[in-house]
């Protein structure tokens, strides 16, 4: 099991990257094995992103448990709030 996170390293945004460090930071100490895949260094894995959680339109970052779409960043936040961000992320 590896959480797979879609980010992009190309943003205006400084929000984005609050984001993707937050998730970085819960992932570690949930102490989580995760893997993080640039769509700014390759355009294919937006394709790739945007096919596996069914959304033409999805942008980073997107969270995976393998190949299990778990959610969006709204999402992730959500069940981090409610202190069940380990069955969100199909762990237990």
């Amino acid at each position: 099991m590896t959480i797979i996170v879609y980010i992009t390293s190309v943003t205006f945004k400084k929000e984005l990257h609050t984001q993707q460090g937050h998730i970085e930071t819960v992932l570690k100490a949930k102490q989580l094995p995760y893997q993080f895949i640039d769509i700014a260094l390759d355009v294919s894995k937006k394709d790739e992103m945007r096919e596996k959680c069914g959304n033409e339109t999805a942008v980073a970052p997107q969270i995976f448990n393998d190949d299990y779409y778990c959610g969006d960043y709204k999402t992730f936040q959500q069940a981090v709030e409610e202190d069940r961000v380990l069955s969100f992320l199909k762990v237990v």
